[in-house]
């Protein structure tokens, strides 16, 4: 008697596990695929963001300490919670706003030509980046302002439907008050 012979091949059953496996593993793969593309774009996103603040810091370096886009300072002390708050409005100066200074020099164009054509230029459209800045007075004992603290706030959409925002601090110091020995400016 001879042997029966071995089929050789797959079932139905085998191929079509197979196939479900495949197609599990294929679907993750998909998935990681848009994840890291949203995830890349995040990045992109918030590196812009920080090119924008470094770029506005660089111009308030430029601008002389009593300009008026430093001269609207803040209440809230910059250890408070509220001072990066990009929604509080106390001392905040959106850069729509100070674009919009008759006779002004136009200092803070790099700024305003990233978040421009970043999306916000189309007409109707909204801006992908929001731009602002906050000034607090660093006092002396004898309450003079030895300097002006300069925070800089771009925020900007996130695919989950919040905002990220970007924070850059600069120090301003008063011209006046370096000869006079200026104090340390404390931490935040």
């Amino acid at each position: 008697m001879s042997p029966t012979p071995r089929s050789r091949g797959f079932s139905l059953v085998e191929a079509m596990a197979a196939l479900a496996i495949f197609s599990i593993g294929l679907l993750g793969v998909l998935h990681m695929n848009v994840l890291a593309s949203q995830q890349n774009g995040l990045a992109r996103r918030q590196s812009t963001a920080s090119k924008v603040a470094r770029d506005l810091v660089d111009a308030f370096e430029r601008l002389p300490y009593g300009h008026t886009l430093l001269s609207n300072e803040s209440t809230i002390n910059p250890a408070d919670p509220r001072f990066t708050n990009f929604d509080e409005a106390d001392g905040r100066v959106k850069l729509t706003d100070a674009l919009a200074l008759v006779g002004e020099r136009p200092l803070l164009g790099a700024a305003h030509a990233s978040v421009s054509t970043e999306g916000g230029s189309k007409p109707g459209s909204q801006p992908i980046y929001e731009v602002a800045w906050r000034v607090a007075p660093v006092k002396a004992a004898d309450g003079s302002t030895e300097a002006r603290r300069i925070l800089v706030m771009v925020r900007f959409p996130t695919t989950a439907g919040g905002f990220k925002q970007v924070n850059v601090w600069a120090v301003k110091f008063n011209p006046q008050a370096l000869g006079r020995g200026a104090a340390a400016i404390p931490e935040i």
